[in-house]
């Protein structure tokens, strides 16, 4: 269930964790999109839990290209189980 009382603004990871919203991860060298809850990302790794949005952030691994390259997170907006 998501926790659709959450009011604010959106600007982290942090912030997309707390309102239960979906991220999309796209990499910057080939434009594979993929869809991720963000406390996997926050998970992984713990230094990007105040990472900026729609910024590009360095040193992942592209599973599509299978290169390391640089990803752009966005929010999707959209509760997971949503139709």
């Amino acid at each position: 269930m998501g926790r659709r009382g959450f009011h604010g603004r959106i600007a982290t990871l942090a912030d997309a964790c707390a309102a239960d919203y979906l991220v999309v991860v796209t990499c910057e060298k080939c434009g594979a999109k993929r869809q991720m809850h963000p406390y996997k990302i926050m998970s992984r790794r713990k230094a990007l839990t105040e990472a900026a949005l729609d910024t590009p952030l360095p040193g992942f691994h592209c599973r599509a290209c299978g290169r390391k390259a640089s990803v752009t997170i966005s929010c999707l907006h959209k509760h997971p189980g949503s139709l």
